[in-house]
């Protein structure tokens, strides 16, 4: 008898890096940029988070990490923003797609930011990741118009979730 591998999810700031720097370099492929070897050769932009993600994922923020059967295979960051969360780099490896771990994520990730006080959820994601909207669409994002004041060279479109105080 197979059984059916166990989804878990909680907070794991030790495994952010690995899913991070995958993230990044999904991220480069999907903008047809060259990717990285080494987490050495990231550009600034992406250092932010990578080289301290304690810092930058604080409490009440965090990153979570979903695993099945106890192998890291999505990470989701997120970080207080004013009154909202910010939601960072969802991702999940290309093996586990298909397996609601962006779901499962997401709704962990929903349940803190309730906790945590926040009046919603914001992100901002490429135009192309048509999976990943799809998902904040079904989740009960809307479209909003940009909440930084610049995004640099990249478009993306942004969203927001009014969590139920």
């Amino acid at each position: 008898m197979t059984t059916s591998p166990v989804l878990t999810i909680s907070d794991d700031i030790a495994a952010a890096p690995q899913l991070l720097f995958a993230y990044y370099n999904a991220t480069a492929a999907e903008l047809g940029q060259p990717t990285w070897d080494s987490p050495d050769d990231l550009p600034d932009y992406f250092r932010t988070d990578y080289d301290d993600p304690g810092a930058y994922y604080a409490a009440p923020g965090g990153y979570l990490v979903a695993r099945l059967d106890d192998r890291p295979v999505g990470g989701v960051g997120f970080h207080p923003l004013g009154p909202d969360i910010e939601v960072k780099r969802l991702y999940v490896v290309p093996e586990a797609r298909g397996a609601r771990v962006a779901r499962a994520l997401m709704h962990a990730l929903h349940q803190r930011a309730h906790a945590a006080g926040a009046a919603r959820c914001v992100l901002d994601v490429l135009p192309q990741r048509t999976a990943a909207v799809a998902l904040y669409e079904r989740l009960g994002y809307r479209r909003i118009p940009p909440y930084r004041p610049t995004y640099g060279a990249v478009e993306l479109d942004c969203f927001a979730l009014d969590l139920a105080l």
